[in-house]
Formats: C-alpha cells, sequence, structure tokens
C-alpha cells in the first residue's frame, strides 16, 4: 500500500535516505570522470562550429568564466581558447565522436545513480537507458548551441532593432553585462530538463524545479569559493603550476557531481514527503514485454 503524504518520515530524514540511495560519493565520481572526457573534444566541435556562425571565442569565455572556479578557468583557458579558434573537419569528426561517447556515458551514468535516489533501480533496461542517454545528450548539446548563438548574437540584434523600437540604448548594456543571471539560467534550464525526464521515475515538475535552483546556486556558489581559495592560498596552486591546476579542476569536478546528486535527492524526497510512494515510468517496451510474457 502506497504511504500518504505528510506521514511517516520527516523531510529531513527522507533526505539522507535518498542521498543514500543515490551512493553521491561514487556516482559524483563517475561523473567527474565523464565529465573530464568530454570538456576537450566538445571544446574541438564548437570551435569548429563557431566560424560558421560568426561568433567569437572571447563570447563564449565570458560566459565560461562565470560558471568555473578562476583557478580552473586560468588553467584551461589557453587550452579552451586554442580549440575554439582553429578547427579542421578531422579534429570535428574525431571529437565530435569522442564527445558522443563520453557523454552519452555520462548521462547513462546519470540516470542510473538518479534512479537509485529515486529506488527504482530494478526497473532500468540497459538498451532503452542507454537510447535515452543519447537522446538527451542531443537535446542538450542543441539547447546549449541555441543559447551560445542568442548571447553570440544577441548585442548585434538590439542594436540592429533599437532604431526601430525606440528603446533605451542602456538595454544593450545591461544584456551584455548580465553574465551571471544568464550562467544561472543556462545550468537552472540543463537541470531541469535532467532531472524531470532523464529518471525512469514519474516526477513532477515542481519538485525538479526545487532540486534545479538548489543545484544551481550550490554550483555557482562553489566556483566562487574555489576562486576565494585560490585567492587566499594560491601560492600553493602556483608553485605546483599545471598539476595543481588539473588537481584543482578534478576536485571542482568531483564536488559539482556531488551537488547534482544532492539535487536530485531533494527532488526525491520532497516529492515522497508530499505525495507519498515514488512510482517508476510505464514506457512503452515495458508494456510490450508485459504483453508478450502475458501471451506467452
Amino acid at each position: 500500500m502506497d504511504k500518504e503524504p505528510g506521514k511517516g518520515k520527516t523531510f529531513i530524514a527522507l533526505l539522507i535516505q535518498h542521498i543514500t540511495m543515490a551512493q553521491i560519493s561514487s556516482s559524483a565520481a563517475v561523473l567527474a570522470y565523464y565529465t573530464l572526457l568530454s570538456i576537450f573534444p566538445a571544446v574541438m566541435v564548437v570551435g569548429n562550429l563557431l566560424p560558421m556562425i560568426g561568433i567569437d571565442a572571447k563570447t563564449i569565455l565570458a560566459y565560461l568564466s562565470t560558471a568555473i572556479p578562476k583557478s580552473v578557468y586560468d588553467f584551461i583557458q589557453p587550452l579552451i581558447y586554442d580549440f575554439l579558434r582553429r578547427g579542421s573537419g578531422g579534429v570535428l569528426t574525431t571529437g565530435a565522436l569522442i564527445a558522443l561517447w563520453s557523454t552519452s556515458q555520462g548521462i547513462a551514468a546519470f540516470q542510473r545513480s538518479v534512479n537509485h535516489a529515486y529506488g527504482i533501480a530494478e526497473n532500468q533496461n540497459p538498451v532503452m537507458n542507454r537510447i535515452v542517454s543519447f537522446v538527451w545528450m542531443i537535446v542538450l548539446l542543441v539547447i546549449i548551441f541555441i543559447i551560445i548563438i542568442l548571447y553570440g548574437f544577441g548585442e548585434q540584434v538590439l542594436k540592429s532593432i533599437q532604431p526601430i523600437f525606440n528603446f533605451r540604448r542602456d538595454y544593450i548594456a545591461i544584456f551584455s553585462s548580465l553574465r551571471w543571471p544568464v550562467t544561472f539560467g543556462v545550468l537552472f534550464i540543463a537541470l531541469t530538463l535532467l532531472y524531470y525526464f532523464v529518471p525512469n521515475a514519474k516526477v513532477r515538475l515542481r519538485y525538479a524545479l526545487a532540486g534545479s535552483f538548489l543545484a544551481s546556486l550550490l554550483w555557482m556558489g562553489l566556483s566562487r569559493l574555489f576562486s576565494f581559495y585560490t585567492l587566499l592560498f594560491g601560492h600553493g596552486v602556483i608553485s605546483y603550476k599545471t598539476i595543481g591546476a588539473f588537481i584543482a579542476m578534478m576536485v571542482w569536478l568531483d564536488f559539482s557531481g556531488y551537488i547534482i546528486m544532492l539535487g536530485a535527492a531533494l527532488n526525491a524526497a520532497l516529492q515522497e514527503c508530499h505525495e507519498g510512494e515514488l512510482h517508476a515510468k510505464k514506457h512503452f517496451w515495458q508494456l510490450v514485454e508485459r504483453k508478450n510474457k502475458n501471451g506467452g
């Protein structure tokens, strides 16, 4: 029998339970690993696409600098800038293949971990999980690409329509300075899509929004915290130079994985606390399998 909303365990107890079920420590490490594998191949792909749409590499770096710690940004900025400025067909093909594989692996790992957080791991179908992860990888890449275009061309578009609509030119400067809200918005939208669609559970959107907001806020705060840490103890990182910066990047990626999984656990705890027992989605392939079993 389903548990009634608001009965039984308190919210804190449910949150601790779902954090434990999600195996956050190991899940964060897996997410960090596949993220590291996908970063530079994805940058290669973007670098080959930028000349086609006329966006300068510095525009991308300006928004990237608000989402990651300064020590990590200083480490990867020269590499990313070089990748974004140069492009070739061979690099595009190789980078696209590696990025597709590593990103789909990362989303598949995220899906498995989130399913554990919702307590529905036994309902997973490995083949369909991989298909779903691939589809959502494409969706996320398209969304990120559209956002890049909007904020790459946004200033030029506003300048061109200003004489027509006769709005104040100050709005153009304000638009160009909104890096923090834009970065937060991109993170919030991407995480909401992941939290809502990727799990095999029946997720309510209002609970997915709560986890997305918390994770986006913590992620931005984590970047500022790392930057503040390097200001205080930067001499330690500088002495080790590349190795120190690489270690800082790996630690940041690992903590980012913790934050993402914490958001998923929060969503599951909120939904169970308010609506009772969590249920798995009824997918098409499950209905087909059940029909075949009954027919046999």
